[in-house]
């Protein structure tokens, strides 16, 4: 697979907030009727700026006027979902809203947010984007990775043992990696980035997530087979692989003769399902 085209880019990045409003929702109680609506807002605008971005050319660049008009016309979108996801967060901190979500959870989506909004900066002023380093990405992505392994087990039914067991390991094992990559920033200082220990850490995160991946598609298809035990909706466990698939595009850039899943796609996998 060759780099993320800027079309894909913004398809990646607007499902994904189009999920996380669509979580937002779900996870607050009827009773919050406000917040249930401010949640709502989103869905329509979220849909009319992924059909846009369909209709984007496949090929064009930052510095296209039409690229750089769509990116201005979507940067505002974006940052007030961010802020909204900001303000849940503290709703939540200080116990004021009925709402089934921790506020490190909110971390995670803020992050993700934060990085689009991130690239829509240069986007918008029709320059590519900077893209992050190494470190920076493995920082932005092993703490999504460790949120949906922490996520799933705690969707997971109770008698589901085995495989809760299965998702504590993969949790463990990006804990690890997030303390290992605090240490490979340090080594920066002093050591030019590329050095071997670096891109063999970087290798093994990749082959991690892939195997992550393989275990989240199995729990997929004994959930459509309704054989799983657990309180989880599809659009949730779909929602890490387009995620995932997009950390392994952007991680292999980093490693010589990677290779991620021939399957993967930073597309949802059901187009716009619903949330059962």
């Amino acid at each position: 697979m060759g780099p993320i085209t800027l079309k894909e880019e913004h398809l990646f990045w607007l499902e994904v907030l189009d999920d996380h409003a669509h979580f937002l929702r779900d996870f607050l109680s009827p009773s919050e009727t406000k917040w249930w609506q401010e949640a709502e807002k989103f869905f329509p605008l979220f849909r009319e700026a992924i059909r846009h971005a369909e209709g984007l050319q496949p090929l064009e660049g930052a510095e296209s006027p039409n690229m750089q008009v769509f990116a201005q016309s979507v940067y505002p979108l974006a940052d007030a979902y961010c802020r909204l996801e900001g303000h849940m967060q503290h709703l939540r901190i200080w116990n004021k809203v009925n709402l089934n979500l921790t506020p490190s959870y909110f971390n995670g989506t803020i992050n993700e947010n934060k990085e689009y909004l991130r690239q829509l900066s240069y986007w918008v002023r029709g320059v590519p984007a900077v893209s992050l380093t190494l470190t920076e990405l493995l920082d932005m992505w092993l703490e999504d990775q460790l949120g949906h392994a922490v996520l799933l087990h705690g969707l997971l039914d109770p008698v589901e043992q085995k495989l809760g067991a299965e998702t504590d390991r993969f949790a463990a094992q990006f804990s690890s990696y997030m303390v290992k990559n605090r240490a490979m920033t340090g080594y920066l200082r002093f050591t030019p980035p590329g050095f071997p220990a670096e891109i063999h850490f970087a290798r093994e995160v990749l082959e991690t997530v892939k195997a992550f991946y393989a275990f989240v598609g199995r729990i997929v298809i004994e959930y459509e087979n309704t054989e799983l035990l657990s309180k989880a909706t599809l659009r949730f466990l779909d929602h890490h692989f387009p995620e995932s698939c997009y950390f392994m595009r952007k991680l292999a850039e980093f490693v010589p003769d990677a290779h991620t899943l021939e399957h993967c796609s930073i597309r949802r996998r059901h187009g716009s399902p619903s949330s059962t």
